[in-house]
């Protein structure tokens, strides 16, 4: 994986306060030197610290996160990007922008990619090719803007925010097990107030799920054509 800005900020940051930040408080309040004890003789391998164990760790569960994220939130929420603010916002039937700016999308997209997308005409015949055909243009204009410095910027702010979505489900199973284990094995009330809480802040993440995707997706829609069409 490519150590970059977005991996930091989009993937482990929000992995970081999400899926991992439960399992700390595991290790913290239980397993700690055992586990590192456990970890050292079945790998064999000393030289395997702590820290670079939690890198591997937060290298596979960022990835996880994501896979949740898009596999299920993004998907449904989006319908696989024919519905996520960058098509439908190209549709002329959507009022968000004029059609004077649609035509001009579409001519800059015919200019730099010989694709030729779908007229306000051919968009009431058939919608579902028109978004289809926006969705394509879009990678290639993600491509050709991938250095812009305010589109990945906010790009950065939406995968954090779809990340942390998918983080957070992992994060609740895990404060579940938590509250179950300090209370039932080990007692310890911090250890299951602290899990009480996060709980709290993950279902918050995933009951407005998608009013936050939106929201960012959004923001992320107006700068990409911003960019893509001041050119």
């Amino acid at each position: 994986m490519k150590l970059d800005a977005y991996s930091i900020k989009a993937r482990f940051f929000p992995v970081l306060v999400t899926a991992v930040l439960p399992a700390m408080i595991f290790n913290y309040f239980y397993v700690s030197e055992e586990f590192a004890r456990f970890v050292g003789y079945i790998l064999g391998a000393k030289f395997l610290s702590n820290v670079s164990l939690s890198f591997i760790c937060l290298i596979y569960l960022s990835e996880i996160s994501r896979m949740i994220a898009k596999g299920i939130f993004e998907s449904h929420f989006f319908n696989n990007e024919l519905s996520m603010p960058t098509t439908t916002f190209m549709l002329f039937k959507d009022k968000t922008y004029s059609d004077d700016l649609k035509i001009m999308f579409r001519n800059t997209v015919k200019s730099d990619f010989g694709l030729d997308l779908a007229s306000n005409e051919q968009e009431e015949v058939d919608e579902q090719n028109a978004k289809r055909k926006i969705v394509e243009s879009m990678a290639l204009i993600r491509k050709k803007l991938h250095k812009n410095t305010f589109l990945q910027q906010h790009n950065i702010e939406y995968g954090a925010m779809r990340n942390a979505i998918g983080g957070s489900v992992i994060g609740f199973f895990i404060c579940l097990w938590n509250i179950y284990f300090f209370h039932a094995v080990v007692h310890n009330e911090l250890a299951i107030n602290i899990s009480l809480f996060l709980v709290c802040i993950y279902t918050l993440l995933l009951v407005f799920s998608k009013f936050i995707l939106n929201f960012y997706g959004v923001s992320y829609a107006k700068v990409l054509f911003r960019e893509y069409l001041g050119k």
